[in-house]
């Protein structure tokens, strides 16, 4: 055991870890009376020491034990909290919860509507002027930018804009329609 007089000596740079090193078991029996699990105390105590050896470092400390002591309390009372809320927000239920999580998976009713809108798109774009469908097909499908379809096509960008944006009316129109 140190006197009183060690305990309030002030701590230098090379002092912290031999002070950390002296007292670590002493610590991680504090932290565990807290905590109630060893494995966590030993953590605790690791992190108050590297919080504890960066303000040594940078501050004369004159109680260096108190102070390090003071850090392992008050970690451990911060994880002694949030598991408690963990353990409250989180509690086991008797049901699955998995059982509660909808699905990723489209219903059977979606995947026959999407068949539907599918379809009905599919003919709209067969009906499309033939500029008008490639321009369509190019930007949508192909992911040209109107630059480059009206460089395909041989025609200005604002037609291509044009051909484009009247090739997704006529798809919306026919989504409309099915609504």
């Amino acid at each position: 055991m140190s006197s009183p007089t060690e305990d309030a000596a002030p701590c230098g740079h090379g002092d912290s870890l031999a002070l950390y090193l002296s007292h670590r078991r002493e610590l991680i029996r504090y932290a565990a009376n807290i905590v109630g699990d060893i494995s966590n105390a030993e953590d605790i105590v690791q992190e108050a020491w590297l919080r504890f050896r960066t303000i040594a470092n940078t501050r004369f400390l004159t109680e260096p034990k108190g102070y390090l002591y003071r850090i392992v309390r008050n970690l451990a009372l911060d994880g002694r909290r949030r598991r408690g809320l963990e353990q409250r927000l989180f509690v086991e239920t008797s049901f699955d919860i998995w059982a509660t999580v909808q699905s990723d998976q489209p219903s059977q009713q979606t995947v026959v509507e999407s068949r539907g809108d599918i379809a009905a798109i599919q003919r709209v774009i067969a009906n499309m002027p033939d500029r008008t469908r490639k321009a369509f097909e190019m930007h949508r499908f192909q992911g040209l930018k109107l630059v480059e379809i009206a460089a395909q096509l041989g025609i200005s960008k604002s037609l291509a804009h044009e051909l484009v944006v009247n090739g997704i009316e006529r798809c919306k129109k026919a989504l409309d329609r099915r609504a």
